[in-house]
């Protein structure tokens, strides 16, 4: 038989451990909900874009990939927009949320597309450049 002291504890821990429970749950859903309200937006060349607002300016298109049809919007499209003087003269890192990144080149940017779930897909390239949750488009020299 437990004694009278312990069997007291044992409802008193359980109710801590809900509390803390509780919380954690608390925290990891504000974390995410403040996370979704950045991930809207992509940082290209040190400009930010809002993503609905470039997938209303540049038309869709649609690549054949090994993996399927995939459509998006043309990158070449978006560095267009960007006034460089030479766009084949750079090479460009795209930047994922987590910290993975892939670096292409111009004839790579001209047959990739960046989908509407900020992903970009290469049809010419191993999927490890099909880079998800990009953040950021930085233009190297």
């Amino acid at each position: 038989m437990i004694p009278r002291e312990r069997q007291n504890i044992i409802p008193i821990l359980a109710m801590i451990v809900l509390i803390i429970g509780s919380f954690s749950a608390i925290y990891v859903n504000v974390n995410q909900a403040e996370q979704k309200v950045n991930s809207d937006t992509i940082k290209i060349n040190n400009q930010t874009f809002q993503i609905q607002s470039l997938f209303n300016t540049f038309p869709n298109v649609t690549i054949q990939t090994d993996d399927g049809n995939k459509t998006g919007i043309a990158l070449s499209e978006i560095i267009n927009t960007l006034s460089l003087n030479c766009p084949s003269c750079h090479s460009y890192v795209l930047k994922s949320s987590d910290g993975y990144q892939q670096t292409v080149d111009w004839n790579d940017m001209r047959q990739g597309i960046l989908s509407i779930e900020k992903r970009s897909y290469f049809p010419h390239l191993a999927h490890a450049f099909w880079v998800k949750d990009i953040t950021q488009i930085e233009v190297k020299e």
